[in-house]
Formats: structure tokens, C-alpha cells, sequence
């Protein structure tokens, strides 16, 4: 598996001939996006920073788009979305965010979009069970940052990849309270599930 940032609140997640783009600006946003052909669009948040499908398209071949709770099979890839309170710009509701679990190549990816919650419901917590990696959103109008520390220290998982909302403030707070405030940005990870084994909590933050 492969996870790069793509501009915006995109991550581009890939593997084999496979690639999601999970939460890719529309062309209405004020942040760009490199713009890149998927099989899936992944969109956590009605909002023009959140929710550019189309952006996603390549050559006409249209992505299938996961758009809010409920459960999703593409191919040989398992995504189930769950609902949690948001607060993203003008989109302020119990529900205005939603959280995935996306399982792909053997790891458990968990998105949590602009989760502004403090805790997750009961409903994604019981499904935390090996968790590789933790997409978590640090800064304005989401978690701060040792809000956002205090909520990975309840998820047991072995990668961590934090991504500011906003300015960076909070992102620093975020990595000093983990233990890694000199942690320097890298392009891209690259990991596949046995090699997760290994790890324990690793701090990965992307440019």
C-alpha cells in the first residue's frame, strides 16, 4: 500500500493497480489537487474542500464514489462509513462527518475525515480491531492537538498519519505531545501489512 498526500484534505491510497482518492477538493475549493485517474472516490464531508468526485476522473473512466455511513464493496475492497459529528465550515451537524474503515491489501485504514468529536461512538469503536493506520485531522474546526493525541491513545494502532486543518499550530502540538516534534515531513508511505507487524505507533507525517 501507498498513501500520499495529493493536495488539500486528499490522501491518494494505492496498491497494485488500484487507487482511492479520499476526500479530494472539488474545483469550486480554494485548494488544488494534483489531479490523478481512481477507481475510488472516498468523501467524508459535503463540502467543496471534501467532496471533489470529479476531480478524481481520468481519461472519462468514472470512479465509484463512497459518499457517507454505510457499507461498500468494490472489487476486493471493504469500506464502511459511520456518521459523527462535524463542524467543517458551514456544515455543523451530529452527523456532517463521516469516519471510514477502508480494508485494502491486508491493512485496516481508519479516516477520520474532520472528525470534530472528541471520541468516536460506540459503533466505530467496536470495529478498532487491528487497525494499521490512523488518518486523524489536528487543527480548526476538527481536533486540536491534545485532543487529537488524547483520541490516538485509545487506538491501538501502528501507524499514525496526522494532517492540519488550517494553519499548523495545532499539528505541532499534536507531534510534541506524541513524542516527535522534530518529525520531518516525507513524499510518500510505502508499507505492506506484514511489515506493519513491526511497527508500534510510528508518527508518519506527509508532504
Amino acid at each position: 500500500m501507498i498513501i500520499q498526500r495529493a493536495g488539500g484534505y486528499c490522501f491518494k491510497i494505492s496498491s497494485g493497480d488500484t487507487t482511492i482518492a479520499l476526500n479530494p477538493p472539488s474545483s469550486k475549493s480554494k485548494h488544488k489537487v494534483s489531479k490523478f485517474g481512481s477507481d475510488v472516490v472516498v468523501i467524508s464531508v459535503p463540502h467543496t474542500d471534501w467532496n471533489g468526485a470529479e476531480q478524481a476522473t481520468h481519461n472519462g473512466k468514472e470512479p465509484f464514489v463512497v459518499s457517507g455511513p454505510g457499507a461498500y464493496e468494490v472489487g476486493d475492497i471493504i469500506i464502511t462509513g459511520y456518521g459523527t459529528p462535524g463542524a467543517y465550515g458551514d456544515v455543523m451537524s451530529d452527523v456532517g462527518n463521516t469516519v471510514y474503515i477502508i480494508e485494502m491489501d491486508g491493512i485496516r485504514v481508519l479516516a477520520l475525515g474532520a472528525l470534530s468529536a472528541p471520541k468516536l461512538p460506540p459503533e466505530v469503536r467496536s470495529e478498532l480491531d487491528n487497525i494499521g493506520i490512523v488518518l486523524v485531522p489536528v487543527g480548526e474546526d476538527t481536533l486540536d492537538g491534545k485532543v487529537a493525541h488524547d483520541l490516538i491513545n485509545t487506538i491501538e494502532t501502528k501507524v499514525i498519519i496526522p494532517y492540519a486543518i488550517g494553519k499548523d499550530d495545532a499539528l505541532k502540538v499534536f507531534l510534541k505531545a506524541e513524542g516527535v516534534a522534530d518529525t520531518k515531513p516525507t513524499d510518500k508511505l510505502t508499507v505492506r501489512a506484514k511489515e506493519l507487524a513491526a511497527m508500534d505507533g510510528a508518527v508518519v507525517l506527509l508532504s
